[in-house]
């Protein structure tokens, strides 16, 4: 099975009051064993995600009343390259460059490193990402499908726009499609947000925070 590449990105954008942070994670395939007898050598799986990718993407939030607003919206050109085995690991590094609609927010550039944490016995074991020091995992759930659930950092907490948030937790999904010759990374991202109104009274928001998608062209 070919590895399917998706990828990822943390954003943290302060613009007046408004804050983004968005994450987007990459898609595993299929893992097969690393060359045991060669501990240097770039797994296939790895060498396969060198490509371009580019993508749309929007971002949402809760105001003061619990209500989801759109938060930002942009573009982005998404480079991975680099294929290398580090020690205990084997990954690309990225550079996502990301135009915003309205101009309000500058453009910006992402770096990161994504791929495979390799097992003792040379073999691929999880998938990860890290981008501004932090690290995530996907998971796979079907053929095509994956997906992840952390809970929000406390600065999250406080960027995702509704007052007195108790705590939210981000499942993302991505699906992944094939069709004339163009592969397509379909992602939404669901946050549910513990919050108390003006009246102190507890709630419970679920909306979508994150969704776009990412294509290449395949040869």
């Amino acid at each position: 099975m070919v590895f399917v590449l998706g990828w990822r990105i943390l954003i943290v954008i302060k613009t007046l009051s408004t804050f983004v942070a968005l994450t987007l994670l990459t898609v595993c395939g299929s893992v097969s064993l690393f060359a045991q007898n060669n501990p240097t050598q770039i797994p296939k799986e790895v060498k396969d995600v060198v490509g371009t990718y580019t993508g749309s993407w929007a971002s949402y939030g809760l105001d003061a009343n619990g209500q989801v607003i759109k938060q930002a919206a942009w573009t982005d050109t998404l480079k991975a390259d680099n294929p290398v085995v580090e020690k205990s690991r084997a990954f690309v590094t990225t550079t996502d460059d990301m135009i915003f609609e309205g101009g309000r927010i500058p453009p910006m550039k992402v770096s990161g490193k994504e791929g495979y944490l390799l097992n003792s016995d040379g073999s691929l074991g999880e998938y990860f990402i890290e981008t501004y020091g932090q690290t995530y995992k996907m998971q796979k759930l079907a053929e095509n499908v994956f997906g992840y659930s952390v809970s929000a950092t406390p600065q999250e907490l406080a960027r995702l726009g509704a007052a007195n948030v108790l705590s939210a937790q981000h499942t993302l999904i991505k699906v992944v499609t094939f069709e004339q010759g163009v592969e397509t990374h379909n992602i939404s991202r669901l946050t549910t947000v513990r919050w108390k109104d003006a009246s102190g009274k507890e709630r419970t928001t679920q909306f979508i925070s994150l969704q776009g998608r990412h294509q290449r062209q395949l040869n």
